[in-house]
Parts: structure tokens; C-alpha cells; sequence
């Protein structure tokens, strides 16, 4: 096939759009549809390998501007979720399809970083047009390299996104709820011999959108969820050997609402802080680990709230045993915040790997599976709240095939489960997907 024309048009079409495109909508996946896996990062040749011929590559090319690189990227995803509403009972299958755009500009310079991006998801419920979406994020991030070894970087992003049906927390009415949620961070780093510090500021705001009950007249308050969240981390370590690091790192945070009580008369604001230690290897671009473990406490402003606290570790690795296959573990744990009458918060577990395998340079699998708890504490002042456990069962599947370089299709599948110990909330879903689209 040849695909210079195209090619030839879609470069002018996206020179004139890049401004509008940095600006609008851009999403973040919708949460319902299987996540795709991230790409494997380049790694250094070894010896041996066998590189792909230049009409074996299928990466896209982008389209050179200056001292940048612009990747647009359309992707049109038709899918049947088999129960739409995430019920025990009385499940409810719709087709849905989904509209993502996607525009990157990224730096391609010898000192410095700067990358953009602009994305938009918009869903549509056929059959069930209460469950529609517009979801768009816009943002980027930057490193200002002042030394070898000596670097500033920070970011920022603002999105509008959607809370589908089974996600922990949420009150639902009859459509989803929306939230704006806006980030920045700004950070620091510098590499003394084999001694490094690494210092971080974080700050997200997240606004929610009341929403009418199914159940009881008036709202769902979902705006007293509304709230800033401050982070604050140190990182100092020591390279023993090259590629591998270990480091202790402490941090603070801070949770503030916008409304001082929520609609049971609590306050939810609270402090925290962390302290754990963990190593950082990586082993020429075959094996990258990085672990930690430590200890984790937030403590409420209201009293009756009390405090949570206990263990903390995580865990990101990428092993590549063979030259085509990726194989990516991670664990998690984390405190979240919730407003459900009866709980202070709730501590999040989650444990999975995916797999990234290229069968031939234009066709890859990916695989995941993931199991989590979300364990519930107890504020002990709303009688007769349950103890609640819910444990996740999640498993993913798909194939991408790109004919050429710039169209890709495939099919994908995922499978959720929810099993809690809080009655009617159980769930099981099952969505088949086909994805198809141009990337330049």
C-alpha cells in the first residue's frame, strides 16, 4: 500500500491544527475499557541482537517541526460491555464507541525537555445515553538540565474525566459522575561522585460534580469531595556499582477540602507522612527493579476519624529475558481517601504484571493481570457499619497488528471482578473490544 499521500496531506492538515490540537480535549483512557499495556522504553543493543530492517520498522515517524517532533494519533475503539452498570443481578449488555484523538510534541534537542500533549475521549452508549462521556486532558512536562548530573523538572496537566459505574467511593445517580482534576509538580535533582538527592513537590486539585440519586430526592453531594492534595518527598542514596542505587526517602502530605464538614458532619481533612527505604538496578537495559518498603500514617482532623497507619511498599520492574518480550511486575499499597459513611479511608493494594510480546516487529500481544484489595477502616462513631473488604480480579488481553507504519488494528478483551464483603456491590464484567486507527 502506499501511504505517501496520505501521509503528504495529514502533515499539512496537522501543522495548521497543532495549536488548536494543544490546547483541546485529550483523555485519559476510559476507565472501563482494558488498559493498554505501556510501551517497553529502548534498550541498549546487546550483543548478538539482531537489529529489524529499516521496512521492518513500524514505530511512527512523527513529523518534524523545528526542534520538535508532533505524533497525531486518531483511534476509533467499538466494544460490548456486558454489563454496563456494574450489578449483581439484572446485568445490562451495550455496545459503545469510543472516539480517541491524541496529539504529542516532543523536544528532540541535545540539552533540555519539553513535551506537550493534548487528548480527548468521548463515549457513546448505544442504547443507555446517560452513560455518554466527554473526557479531554491537556498538559506537558519539562527538564531544565543545569549540569551534567544537575537537572531541574517539573509539569503540569488539567483534565476533565468521568468516574464509571464499580469504581471504589462513588455515589452514582443516573449518569456518571464528571471531575476536574488539575496537577502540577516541580522537582530537583543532583548526582554528587555516587551520592544523588532528589527533592519533589506535588499538588493536585480535584472538583466533582453533584449528581441526582437514583434512591433518595435532591443530590448526590459528590462536591464535598472536593479537595487539594500537597505532596512533599526527599530522596538522598549512594550508587554502589553502576545501575545500582540505594536510597531512603521521607515525605509529607497534606489533604485539604474544600467544604470543612461532609454531609455526616466530619472533618476530612488530614496530614500524613511516610518514611521507607528501597534500591533502585538496573542491569544494561535487561533487568530494571525498583523496590521499597516502609511505614505510612495519615491522621485526621476530626477525632471520631482517628488515624490510619501501617506498612507501605511498592514495587516497578521490567525483565527482558528475550529480545521481543517485555514482562512488567508491579506492586502497590497506598492510603485513599473516601466519603462513605462509616470509614475513615482505606488502605489500596494492588499486585499484576503485563506482558508485552512482539510475535513479528508489526505484531504485538499484551497481556496483564492484576488482584487487589481495598480494606476499609472503621471510623467507629456511624452504628452498625460493616467491616469492608473488596478484592478485584482484573485480566486483559489484546493483539495490534499495523499493516503499515501509520494504521494499527486489533483486537482486545478484559474481564473485571469485585467480590466485597459490603452486600450488593458484587460484580463481574466482561468487555470485547476491536481497536482500529492512524498514528503519523
Amino acid at each position: 500500500m502506499n501511504v505517501l499521500p496520505l501521509r503528504g496531506v495529514c502533515v499539512v492538515a496537522a501543522r495548521w491544527t497543532v495549536a488548536f490540537a494543544l490546547t483541546a480535549a485529550a483523555p485519559q483512557a476510559w476507565a472501563q475499557s482494558a488498559a493498554p499495556t505501556s510501551q517497553p522504553q529502548s534498550t541498549p543493543v546487546r550483543p548478538g541482537q539482531v537489529q529489524p530492517q529499516p521496512g521492518e520498522n513500524y514505530d511512527p515517524p512523527g513529523i518534524r517541526m523545528g526542534g520538535f517532533l508532533l505524533y497525531p494519533s486518531l483511534e476509533l475503539v467499538e466494544m460490548y460491555n456486558d454489563n454496563v452498570f456494574a450489578t449483581t443481578n439484572n446485568r445490562v449488555g451495550k455496545f459503545i464507541t469510543v472516539v480517541n484523538p491524541r496529539v504529542d510534541l516532543k523536544s528532540n534537542w541535545n540539552n533540555h525537555a519539553l513535551n506537550l500533549f493534548a487528548a480527548g475521549s468521548v463515549g457513546f452508549y448505544h442504547g443507555a445515553s446517560s452513560e455518554n462521556f466527554q473526557d479531554f486532558s491537556v498538559g506537558g512536562s519539562g527538564r531544565l538540565d543545569i549540569q551534567r548530573n544537575w537537572y531541574l523538572f517539573g509539569g503540569g496537566s488539567f483534565s476533565r474525566r468521568h468516574e464509571e459505574r464499580g469504581t471504589p467511593n462513588a455515589l452514582f445517580g443516573p449518569e456518571p459522575n464528571e471531575y476536574f482534576d488539575a496537577l502540577a509538580n516541580i522537582g530537583y535533582y543532583q548526582k554528587f561522585n555516587r551520592v544523588f538527592v532528589r527533592a519533589e513537590g506535588k499538588w493536585e486539585h480535584l472538583s466533582y460534580t453533584n449528581n441526582k440519586s437514583l434512591n433518595i430526592a435532591g443530590v448526590v453531594n459528590n462536591e464535598n469531595r472536593n479537595r487539594s492534595e500537597f505532596t512533599e518527598t526527599l530522596r538522598a542514596g549512594y550508587e554502589f556499582v553502576e545501575g545500582t542505587e540505594l536510597w531512603v526517602q521521607g515525605g509529607l502530605n497534606q489533604r485539604v477540602y474544600d467544604t470543612r464538614f461532609d454531609n455526616l458532619g466530619f472533618q476530612r481533612s488530614s496530614t500524613g507522612w511516610e518514611i521507607v527505604g528501597g534500591a533502585t538496578v538496573d542491569l544494561g537495559g535487561i533487568t530494571q527493579v525498583e523496590g521499597f518498603a516502609g511505614f505510612r500514617t495519615q491522621d485526621y482532623r476530626d477525632a471520631r476519624l482517628g488515624e490510619i497507619r501501617g506498612a507501605i511498599f511498592g514495587l516497578s520492574g521490567t525483565w527482558n529475558p528475550y529480545v521481543p518480550l517485555f514482562i512488567k511486575p508491579y506492586v502497590r499499597r497506598t492510603i485513599e481517601e473516601t466519603n462513605i459513611a462509616g470509614y475513615s479511608g482505606y488502605w489500596s493494594t494492588l499486585a499484576g504484571v503485563n506482558v508485552d510480546y512482539k510475535v513479528r516487529p508489526n505484531i504485538r500481544v499484551s497481556g496483564g493481570a492484576a488482584i487487589g484489595w481495598d480494606d476499609y477502616r472503621l471510623n467507629n462513631q456511624v452504628p452498625g457499619t460493616p467491616d469492608r473488604l473488596d478484592r478485584y480480579l482484573i485480566l486483559e488481553i489484546g493483539v495490534k497488528y499495523q499493516p503499515t507504519e501509520n494504521f494499527f488494528v486489533g483486537p482486545s478483551y478484559q474481564y473485571t471482578n469485585r467480590n466485597s464483603d459490603s452486600p450488593g456491590i458484587d460484580f463481574g464484567r466482561n468487555i470485547f473490544m476491536l481497536r482500529g486507527g492512524v498514528q503519523l
